[in-house]
Parts: structure tokens; C-alpha cells; sequence
């Protein structure tokens, strides 16, 4: 028994409904939870295929049913729109026998409110096809009655569709058409992508802007597509035009994404940070949301983080979105099941999601999206559970207000929060092999404690095959209360469908003081619950009154 919410988000003002995969063969109870606090029960009679609970107010909920002894969960997202908590997937299949139902299921499944529908446009500097059937710039089939169709099957549960388009490129031989605005080398020859593909202008030049302005109007008018996916190749940061004129990438993006929302003021659009290049200068410009494609120099979990980190403090009100593709599915799937739950437990603790899903079961491993990788039901059931729970967590997660005070909390002289483990486990607020990686986040509800095992890793590359995780038992955390000891919330999306667990704690007196510090702080002790990859830690209330 599977739940599948109707759409992959709801607004307040509308019912949330959910689907169930087969009919219920007993009567049954489903429950709706704001993280710790149940809020919604209702009874669901046997035979029921589709549930519908009603208007919630904004949030993110677990949604638990109950049907004898077995136990079905899925989560939902109140939002005021789909980039307040963008979640992103991909479709690259554009012919008319693709499946757009499977695909929308997928969707709903995962939550994801956002799809990059990647190369289906007709050419670079021409997003419109002369005729319905037609290729891409890569020989690729398309088919814009099946662009459009995909569109439809998406917008209906709830999933913008977005266009992918290169900001900058023109073909090769449409040099002669823009003689300056080509973005050229000291020697004068143009920058190029391949060697006979394609050529780069000026994206700010007035010329090429007008041009792109129109070709981008032409797509919201012409066909089903609601907004856009805007790229870059990250490359060159400064160059000369074809005129002379000395070029800044990092002003002419920024002049490009205000010219486009000025064109196009209700079309939603985000734009492409290679690397990182140029977040600083182009978060607070009008798009709808903050993404990142990340490359080398950025291989670790940690680095991962840190660019999550820095995109907040750009526009915190932007979850930023991570375009990390894991190769390491090529090789195999297990081991890459492992370092994913890895990836998504460090992006979704660092305020961020992560663009790696798509299709009706598959996950980018390359830059350039058809070489993606089918995986199993199984890992895709993985997958479910992560996500759900990530939206289930969503308003502690992504959290605009949320604050890291990791390093003046736990670890070295610290002693606000101290974790010890059996055996001679470590804890690290750094991504270091062969511990747990401690982090404090404070939060508009309270202090959340992120433990990620990486017990058993002799590496913590982003894309490198993981092993298993070795589950830590017997865990005891010490936490300096202002009063009584506070009543803990735990969850993790490795068990009990996400379900929250509340830890009750003891006084314990004293604190072991340090040489530096004449505090010596009374402590409350609780016993955590195994860990297996990554957990969370609910000090609930305002972070003043939790320690």
C-alpha cells in the first residue's frame, strides 16, 4: 500500500488529496503531523482509493495511514508557490511515446514541484522549431506536440515546467550574423564550446539581448512551457567582444536577468551558477530561485555544504538547489544508494535541495542529461522516503531564518551540547572519515541537531561510491538547559517512515570543566536512538529557551 499525494504541493486555500495505490482492504486512520504534534486524524473506510483531508495551513506534514498492522506514509508541502521549496527533477525523453503519466507520478511521488525539460528546443539562438518533428542541436527526436503534452501532465500536479535554454550560444555558422558580439580570445578567435558546435556573444550585448528577449516571448507564447531554465558553460569570467568592448561576465549576467524579467514579468526563470560563478553577483537579481551546478574544486560532503551556506547568505529566502550529478551510479548502484544518502543528508541539513532525479526513474550521472541512469524500484522507494521526508521536515530544513552556531556550540571547549559514543566513536563539526558529523543549526522553532554518520567512510567525496553505514548505538548526548531538561524530538528518514520520537532526559549535575572556562555547567543526559545515516534533533521553542 502506497501513498501519493495528488499534487507534489498544495496551497493553503485548496484541499489536500491523496491517492492510494490499491484500495484499502480494512478500514483504516490517517494521521497528519507538523513535525512532533499530530494535527488532523480521520477515519478511512476499506476500500478507499483516494483520500481527501482537506485545507492545511502552510508547512510541511507527515501523513501517516494506518490500516491493521501495516503502516503507509508519505509527507505534503503547504506553499504560496513551487519555488518557495523547489525541489527539481529533469525530462529529457520528448517523443510522442513517452509516458507523461509515469512521469507525473514519479513526480508526485518525490514532491518535485520543479522539471528542466533539457534540449528541447530546436537550436540555440532559435528555441522554435519550423516544423512539430524536428531534432536538436545533438540529433536528438523531438516533438513539440509532445513537448506541450508533457507540459500538461506535469502542470497538472502541481510541477512548473521549465525550458532549458543557453543564455549566450549561437552555432558555429551564425558567426557572420552576430560579428560583434562574439565573445573572443586575445588572439581574436572566439570562445567556443566543441570544436565546430557552438560560439559565445555578449549575453548583455543590446543586439543579442533583443534578439533573445523575443526568442524566450515567442516559447511562453507559442507553447505549453511556463518559464525557463537559463544556462551558462562558467567560462570566461572576463573577455573581449568582437567590437572591442571589454566584457565582465559577472555584470552582463546580471544585466541579462533583469532585462528578461522586465520582458517577461510573470515567467518564472532561474539561472545556472557554474561552480559557484557568479552566485554573489546574481541571487538578489529577479529570478525565482538560487541553483548551483557544482565542479571541481568543490569534490567533498563539506563542500557541498559550504556552498549551501553561502548561497543563504546571498538570498535566504531562496533555498538553494545543488546540481551535483553522481557518476558514481555508472559503476554501481548499491554503493551509490549509499554516497546519495550521504549527498541529500548534508544538502538538506545545509538548507538546500538537490537536482539529481527525473524521468520516471532516473538520476543524472553527466552534465548532459540523456546519459542518465535507470534505477531500481528499489532505490527509487529509497529515494521516496528521503524526500518525504525532507518535505515532512521542511519547516526546520529550509528555514529562512536558520542560523549555523555549530562552532561555538558543540565541540573543542564547548560544552552547550556534547555527544559520546560506545567504542570510541568521534564527533566532528567537520566532515572527517570515520566519525559523526555534528552540526547545530538555530531555527525560528529551535535548535536542530544534525548527526550524519560517517562511521565506516574512508573517503567523503561527493561522487565516489559509499560504504554501507555502520549503525551507532548507544549514543548519549548532554545538553545545557537554562531549566528542567527539555523534551528532546529525534527522526531520521532511515526508519519509521520519518516518524518523530520524542527523548525524555535526566539531570546529570556537573560538566567537566576546562582550563580555559570557569563555567562548569549543570547538563541533562539523554540516550539517542541507533543512528544509521543521517538524524535530526528538535531542541523545540525559541533557541533561547532550549539552552
Amino acid at each position: 500500500m502506497e501513498l501519493i499525494p495528488t499534487r507534489t504541493w498544495f496551497r493553503a486555500d485548496e484541499p489536500v488529496e491523496i491517492d492510494l495505490d490499491e484500495p484499502t482492504p480494512a478500514d483504516g486512520a490517517l494521521s497528519v503531523w507538523h513535525i512532533a504534534t499530530r494535527v488532523h486524524v480521520q477515519h478511512v473506510p476499506a476500500g478507499s482509493t483516494r483520500v481527501r483531508v482537506g485545507a492545511l495551513p502552510r508547512g510541511g506534514y507527515g501523513v501517516e495511514l494506518r490500516v491493521g498492522g501495516a503502516l503507509a506514509t508519505t509527507a505534503v508541502d503547504v506553499l504560496t508557490d513551487a519555488f518557495e521549496r523547489p525541489r527539481y527533477g529533469f525530462v529529457v525523453t520528448l517523443t510522442d511515446d513517452v509516458d507523461t503519466r509515469a512521469v507525473a507520478r514519479t513526480y508526485r511521488r518525490l514532491h518535485l514541484t520543479l522539471a528542466q525539460l533539457y534540449d528541447w528546443a530546436y537550436r540555440h539562438s532559435q528555441l522554435l522549431p519550423p516544423t512539430e518533428r524536428y531534432l536538436d542541436p545533438l540529433g536528438q527526436e523531438r516533438d513539440l506536440g509532445a513537448v506541450d503534452a508533457m507540459c500538461v501532465e506535469l502542470a497538472s500536479a502541481g510541477v512548473v515546467p521549465l525550458g532549458y535554454s543557453a543564455v549566450y550560444a549561437i552555432g558555429s555558422d551564425e558567426r557572420a550574423t552576430w560579428p560583434d558580439s562574439q565573445l573572443v580570445r586575445p588572439d581574436g578567435e572566439p570562445y567556443r564550446l566543441g570544436e565546430d558546435f557552438l560560439v559565445l556573444v555578449d549575453p548583455s550585448d543590446p543586439r543579442w539581448l533583443g534578439h533573445y528577449l523575443e526568442q524566450l516571448a515567442a516559447v511562453v507564447e507559442g507553447t505549453r512551457i511556463e518559464g525557463f531554465h537559463l544556462d551558462q558553460y562558467g567560462w570566461p569570467k572576463f573577455a573581449l567582444r568582437s567590437d572591442g568592448v571589454h566584457v565582465d561576465l559577472a555584470e552582463a549576467f546580471p544585466a541579462l536577468l533583469a532585462a528578461v524579467r522586465e520582458r517577461l514579468p510573470q515567467t518564472p526563470f532561474m539561472f545556472n551558477n557554474v561552480n559557484d560563478f557568479p552566485t554573489y553577483a546574481t541571487a538578489r537579481s529577479p529570478q525565482n530561485a538560487t541553483y548551483i551546478e557544482v565542479w571541481p574544486p568543490h569534490t567533498t560532503l563539506e563542500d557541498l555544504g559550504r556552498l549551501a551556506t553561502s548561497a543563504r547568505s546571498h538570498r535566504p529566502e531562496h533555498p538553494p538547489i545543488l546540481s551535483a550529478y553522481l557518476s558514481c551510479y555508472a559503476d554501481d548502484e548499491h554503493r551509490a544508494n549509499a554516497c546519495a544518502t550521504l549527498v541529500m543528508a548534508t544538502v538538506f541539513s545545509h538548507g538546500a535541495t538537490h537536482l539529481l532525479l527525473g524521468e520516471s526513474s532516473n538520476v543524472l550521472t553527466d552534465p548532459y542529461y540523456p546519459r542518465n541512469h535507470r534505477i531500481t524500484e528499489a532505490s527509487l522507494d529509497l529515494f521516496v522516503g528521503w524526500y518525504d521526508f525532507q518535505v515532512r521536515y521542511g519547516d526546520l530544513l529550509l528555514d529562512p531564518t536558520q542560523v549555523d552556531v555549530t562552532e561555538f556550540f558543540t565541540g573543542g571547549i564547548n560544552e552547550d551540547i556534547v555527544l559520546s559514543g560506545a567504542d570510541g566513536v568521534t564527533f566532528s563539526t567537520k566532515a572527517t572519515p570515520g566519525t559523526v558529523w555534528t552540526r547545530v543549526v538555530r531555527t525560528s522553532r529551535g535548535l536542530v541537531i544534525h548527526l550524519i554518520n560517517l562511521v565506516g567512510q574512508d573517503e567523503v567525496a561527493w561522487d565516489a561510491g559509499k560504504n554501507d553505514p555502520t549503525p551507532q548505538q548507544g549514543i548519549t548526548l548532554r545538553l545545557a538547559p537554562v531549566a528542567a531538561p527539555p523534551t528532546l524530538v529525534w527522526a531520521t528518514p532511515d526508519s519509521e517512515g520519518g516518524a518523530p520520537r520524542e527523548l525524555d532526559g535526566r539531570a546529570e549535575g556537573v560538566g567537566s570543566q576546562h582550563d580555559a572556562l570557569s563555567a562548569g555547567q549543570t547538563y541533562a543526559s539523554y540516550t539517542l536512538p541507533p543512528l544509521t545515516t543521517w538524524a535530526i534533533i528538535l531542541l523545540p521553542g525559541s533557541s533561547e529557551e532550549a539552552t
